[in-house]
């Protein structure tokens, strides 16, 4: 009786364990999904509020990060992220698109594009997320400018987005998590297409190295 009543509490204890764990995972699904909604709306707001026209695909990148984080914020009550819509996209295309994006909002992004015509397989929501992210950073970082670059490699494009002046003292403790947060979520929307992000910090600056495979390569 006594071996039966403890290996009750332990099977318990597990299962009050695992719910926790759940509810963790579910809460912190949440918060990514929110952090993924002020983005792109804090880019529109700021962009309007300078009352200049903004391009078709300003608004375009912006509305396709929103919608995958109203399916993430849809998914998350489920303990999960929201399943990727994979096509084909021309990645120079939505490199632009957010570059263009922060540049509408108020920061600086030079461009330079050298991959040419480089098609992905991917969800275009995710691109957004993971660019977005590394953008705002930068520019965070680099005092309002950032670079972004594109360059092929064998079977594959890559896109570093770069801020000089090195890596800014952390602010509020709630910065740092949003900034954290913004990284994890860029990490796994690039996998998600296949690809990976390599981070490189030096005196000069700091530099997100974006890896994708080219479609149909």
């Amino acid at each position: 009786m006594t071996v039966a009543i403890a290996l009750a509490g332990w099977l318990l204890a597990l299962l009050a364990g695992w719910r926790v764990l759940a509810l963790g995972r579910r809460l912190e699904l949440v918060a990514c999904a929110e952090h993924e909604l002020r983005g792109p709306l804090a880019a529109l707001t700021l962009a309007v509020g300078r009352s200049r026209p903004l391009e078709p695909g300003v608004v375009d990148g912006q509305l396709d990060r929103a919608r995958i984080a109203l399916a993430d914020l849809t998914n998350a009550r489920r303990g999960r992220r929201a399943s990727a819509i994979v096509r084909r996209h021309d990645m120079g295309r939505l490199a632009a698109r957010a570059a263009a994006g922060w540049s509408a909002a108020g920061g600086e992004v030079r461009v330079d594009w050298r991959a040419g015509d480089a098609a992905v397989d991917a969800d275009a929501g995710r691109i957004a997320q993971a660019l977005g992210n590394l953008l705002s950073n930068a520019l965070e970082h680099g005092g309002g400018r950032a670079f972004l670059r594109g360059r092929r490699y064998r079977g594959g494009v890559r896109i570093e987005i770069a801020s000089r002046g090195g890596v800014s003292a952390p602010g509020r403790r709630s910065r740092r998590r949003d900034r954290g947060r913004g990284l994890a979520i860029a990490t796994r929307a690039i996998e998600d297409a296949g690809g990976h992000l390599r981070l490189v910090s030096g005196p000069d600056g700091t530099t997100a190295a974006v890896d994708l495979p080219l479609a149909d390569v």
